[in-house]
């Protein structure tokens, strides 16, 4: 019988070895960058999901109250400024003591104290932020009539809402926050990053690239874009903040020639199909 003569195994030299050692480090960050990605992917769906439920609220609410969507007092004017997280500890949001006139986020609260919808729907799953237990014991929305000041909303609200109270130029040009809005009208969605810690909403454009126009994104989603609900209950991601009515700043009241020189966010919409998203990121 022939004998059959294997060649001795070669080991593994250091030259193996290095490039091994140079490829585990490039697969590592592929993996993670997959595993973020996947991650981010599902936080998207789950935000999403988020915003439905708070539509489907507004529309329950609505249904309740004329057609009419969420909010509290309102005092109207030429010049409407509204503000946000006041009057929490009020047992009743429409009483002296509750929120004051023109609270956007006493108006959002009122769909915990009327609505079966829960304080974890509030908050996005890729924010840094949990849900608000109204104090612990067996405290619930109806001990309060909004998120607690500027803390609370940062550490307990993910999402902004169209400011509910016009001033009179809005009131004239046919603004309504009611069931008769459009599907291209933007209702809620991440939080408006406002004007601080890198992000401005007020001096991007349609053109602005993509580094810029993250600056304009909300930071719920690492300035990639926002879940926006809309004004027939379906929710989209867009990628940048012009993406209401013909193109609208959805974050900011759109400038034109009624006294106010430049786009602002701590307003009122300009007309009815100006969205302005509120509370922003401050």
């Amino acid at each position: 019988m022939k004998r059959v003569l294997f060649g001795r195994r070669r080991g593994a030299t250091l030259v193996d070895l290095l490039v091994v050692a140079g490829l585990i480090p490039l697969f590592s960050v592929a993996f993670l960058a997959c595993a973020q990605q996947r991650g981010e992917g599902s936080n998207r769906v789950r935000c999403a999901s988020n915003l439905r439920q708070i539509g489907q609220a507004i529309l329950l609410y609505a249904n309740e109250n004329r057609g009419v969507y969420p909010r509290t007092t309102f005092v109207g004017g030429e010049v409407v400024r509204p503000v946000w997280g006041t009057g929490a500890p009020a047992t009743q949001p429409f009483d002296e003591n509750g929120p004051h006139p023109n609270d956007v986020t006493a108006a959002l609260f009122l769909l915990l104290r009327t609505q079966e919808i829960t304080p974890e729907v509030f908050t996005c799953p890729a924010a840094n932020q949990d849900r608000w237990d109204f104090g612990g014991g067996s405290n619930t929305a109806l001990k309060w009539s909004n998120w607690e000041g500027a803390d609370g909303i940062k550490r307990h609200l993910s999402y902004s809402y169209q400011n509910p109270y016009p001033d009179k130029a809005a009131e004239k040009s046919g603004f309504k926050l009611n069931t008769s809005l459009t599907a291209e009208f933007a209702v809620a969605s991440d939080m408006n990053p406002g004007v601080v810690n890198g992000c401005n909403v007020l001096t991007v454009t349609t053109t602005a690239s993509t580094s810029v126009m993250k600056t304009a994104n909300s930071r719920n989603h690492d300035g990639d874009g926002q879940n926006v609900l809309y004004g027939d209950g379906h929710v989209e991601f867009q990628q940048n903040p012009f993406c209401g009515v013909n193109r609208d700043n959805i974050f900011a009241r759109r400038a034109a020639a009624s006294g106010f020189t430049s786009s602002e966010i701590i307003n009122s919409s300009f007309d009815a199909d100006d969205s302005v998203l509120l509370p922003c990121d401050q």
